[in-house]
């Protein structure tokens, strides 16, 4: 699975990048903000993307506003949210706009399994 990590944080996207390469995941890119990630969009082609909604000059509207935009493109764009902000309604909007789930920062190998499980399936499937 291709991935894109966008997160503003460089140790975030170490400790998203481990959880995920140990499941299998391809990643193609890290992307410090929204704007860099859609800007390589396109060329990338990722099958999943992480997005902290929580970056310096965008916010958690503006994330999900891009989140959208980049699931019109590809409807089968595989999106997990991770965030420092435990329980926000945003949250929900992510869940109801089709993410596959929402990690809140920080998190450890036992809180990523549900979310590991989650891929696993969604992995499983692409195989198919």
């Amino acid at each position: 699975m291709r991935t894109l990590i966008i997160d503003d944080s460089p140790m975030a996207r170490r400790v998203i990048r481990h959880h995920l390469t140990k499941v299998g995941c391809r990643i193609v890119a890290e992307a410090e903000n929204a704007a860099q990630a859609l800007r390589m969009f396109a060329d990338l082609d990722p099958d999943l993307i992480t997005l902290d909604i929580m970056m310096p000059s965008i916010d958690g509207i503006d994330s999900l506003q891009a989140l959208r935009q980049m699931i019109e493109v590809k409807p089968e764009l595989n999106a997990i949210i991770v965030s420092a902000v435990p329980f926000d309604k945003t949250r929900d909007s992510f869940l109801k706009e089709g993410a596959l789930a929402y990690i809140v920062k920080p998190f450890t190998q036992a809180s990523f399994e549900p979310t590991r499980q989650k891929l696993m399936r969604v992995l499983s499937r692409s195989a198919a």
